[in-house]
């Protein structure tokens, strides 16, 4: 009963302000920005940021609410109502957004690229434009594709140095077919399990090991019962920002202009915080006594090539080579 009493709660919040924002005829035009991170993380700072930006080169005709701690419910459940038309900006992942259109998927596959740089770019071509069109058909509009989420390492019992050290080894990821496939591809046996059950499984040997960026590793202290840091860069994770096509049409080319240009700021001036707490918090790590150690990347790039496709079978023919080849030329 509450949990519907909660959804219903979010629903009305989100319809009311929608409302509200329409309502006065002179009044700025209000958009809720939704995503899962806490006050204080870089992309929480990057969307105060970004707000910021917006408001002044609008002269405060657009006015960004910000709704960090997923305070307006689930990716599912504010997507939803960004396809019902609710004013509202909210973070998403690929590996959802491949529901709707499979091949969007492969942008966060393990081992594609190891450059940022190179992916955004990918997320500015011909094809990648070709995907959004699809998906805005289907009721979502790509905002931003390119904000830096961070670069997932493993943290583990035991030090590992190429894909055979992984053999057997549970690995914990969140439950989604692409981190499931992300660590098949790595060698080890992935495990799907909320995170904070990750430190009592740990604690307990029910899993040996936990993919994520640093940051998260660190804040989680999951050092405390894993000493040995893999930097297996398996994933430099990218994650769009996305409106509901229904939305994204009311607002003026204008608008829209100013939310476009400003979210280039945005991405960049939060990649190097994303950088800079990645750092830091390897450092902690370090000083909490954790050995971090260099793997083998060609052994875990050519581990992927050959499994990351089959796990797939919805993706165009060859998708995961072709966009490897399409991103070395960029």
């Amino acid at each position: 009963m509450s949990t519907l009493h909660n959804k219903l709660t979010k629903i009305s919040i989100l319809l009311g302000l929608a409302v509200g924002a329409s309502c006065s005829v002179n009044a700025a035009t209000e958009i809720m920005i939704a995503y899962g991170n806490q006050p204080g993380e870089p992309i929480d700072q990057a969307m105060h940021y970004w707000a910021d930006q917006v408001n002044k080169e609008s002269n405060g005709d657009i006015k960004f609410e910000l709704f960090p701690s997923s305070q307006l419910g689930s990716e599912t459940e504010v997507l939803e109502q960004a396809k019902f038309g609710a004013n509202i900006i909210t973070i998403s992942s690929y590996g959802y957004l491949m529901d709707t259109v499979p091949d969007l998927g492969v942008i966060n596959a393990p081992y594609l690229t190891q450059s940022f740089e190179k992916k955004s770019k990918l997320l500015h071509t011909k094809w990648f434009k070709g995907l959004s069109k699809q998906l805005e058909d289907k009721g979502l509009k790509i905002v931003v594709p390119d904000v830096v989420y961070g670069t997932r390492d493993l943290l583990s019992e035991m030090p590992v140095k190429e894909p055979s050290d992984l053999k057997g080894v549970k690995i914990r990821v969140q439950n989604s077919r692409l981190f499931v496939a992300t660590v098949k591809a790595m060698g080890g046996v992935p495990t799907p399990m909320s995170l904070a059950d990750v430190y009592p499984a740990l604690s307990q040997g029910v899993i040996e090991g936990v993919e994520n960026p640093a940051v998260v590793l660190y804040g989680g202290k999951f050092y405390e019962v894993a000493k040995n840091l893999n930097i297996t860069e398996h994933t430099k994770h990218m994650s769009p920002f996305v409106a509901g096509t229904t939305f994204w049409n009311t607002l003026t080319p204008k608008q829209q202009k100013i939310i476009l240009d400003t979210s280039h700021e945005m991405v960049s001036y939060g990649a190097k915080l994303i950088e800079k707490s990645e750092q830091d918090a390897i450092a902690k790590l370090k000083a909490e006594g954790v050995k971090v150690n260099q793997v083998d990347l060609p052994a875990f790039e050519k581990s992927a090539r050959s499994m990351v496709q089959k796990e797939f079978p919805e993706w165009s023919p060859n998708l995961y080579q072709k966009i490897q080849d399409k991103l070395a030329n960029l």
